[in-house]
């Protein structure tokens, strides 16, 4: 097992193959298939669906972190997370990019507040009221959801990402991608299916692709997807479960995300007020 994840770990800026590990390795076909599966359900490694390409996992990158020492995203996002806990008295997390289609969330920040003590919550506090968003689970780049790490990306992958949704989603994905772009930040509208949705969404690796299509067109029918400029006028009452603001790097690739999480409903003004505000605590991060 150490042979392959070694030589994994020394590949780690390239996109690996079963292939490539055998014929480097010289290790067994079937050896290789039995470390890389159970590494991958472990979390140390993930398995992209469609080319089968084998990159490290959340579970693997975080044990790392923790060995080498402090996260540098990590510690440049928390001021501005608790800086927007601050302005708005509601959670925030910090998610970051994992690989083409994985993220995973790896910090929160809570509203000081009598209930959960002085201290404020980081991801190894208790998660029990936000399962879905459980710090190191792969969360997969699945229409709809995830927007605010598609919206920047080149338009092919944007046009990728956006035909892998059911087609009568796909002119709205494209309006609402374009969208997120102008006014900087994604809103999630979906309420009681948020969580149901996340983790079909994330279990469909192995699902043929004509039965996920048909899975990803019901689950659709459980939310509104964002807001366009007109339905978010100045008085109208709308509703967000999150707002999430990309990180960028130098290069302007979005490497992670700050997402709010209001879980209520308030007038067009100020949910666009609050978007600001995220945007502008994610800008202040410097990775």
């Amino acid at each position: 097992m150490t042979v392959v994840l070694d030589y994994i770990v020394a590949h780690a800026g390239r996109p690996l193959t079963l292939a490539d590990i055998v014929r480097d390795t010289h290790l067994p076909r079937a050896t290789v298939h039995a470390i890389v599966a159970e590494l991958v359900d472990a979390g140390w490694l993930t398995r992209r669906s469609d080319t089968g390409g084998i990159g490290l996992g959340p579970a693997f990158l975080h044990t790392a972190r923790r060995a080498v020492g402090a996260d540098r995203l990590v510690v440049e996002a928390r001021p501005a997370m608790e800086g927007l806990v601050d302005q708005t008295g509601a959670p925030c997390f910090l998610a970051r990019r994992i690989d083409d289609e994985t993220i995973t969330v790896v910090e929160y920040c809570w509203p000081l507040d009598s209930a959960r003590g002085s201290e404020r919550d980081s991801a190894r506090g208790s998660t029990t009221d936000v399962e879905w968003m459980k710090p190191n689970r792969p969360i997969r780049l699945r229409p709809p959801i995830c927007r605010e790490f598609v919206a920047w990306s080149e338009p092919a992958a944007r046009e990728a990402w956006i035909a892998s949704a059911a087609e009568p989603d796909q002119a709205r994905l494209r309006a609402v991608l374009d969208e997120i772009r102008t006014r900087g930040f994604s809103i999630e509208r979906i309420t009681d299916g948020h969580r149901a949705v996340i983790d079909t969404l994330s279990a469909l690796d192995s699902v043929p692709t004509a039965l996920r299509a048909r899975v990803g067109s019901l689950l659709t029918e459980l939310s509104a997807i964002d807001y366009l400029a007109d339905e978010l006028t100045d008085d109208a009452e709308a509703g967000a479960v999150t707002i999430g603001a990309p990180i960028h790097d130098a290069a302007g690739a979005v490497v992670g995300a700050i997402v709010s999480c209001p879980h209520t409903t308030m007038p067009g003004r100020q949910l666009r007020e609050w978007g600001a505000q995220t945007v502008a605590a994610a800008s202040s991060v410097g990775v």
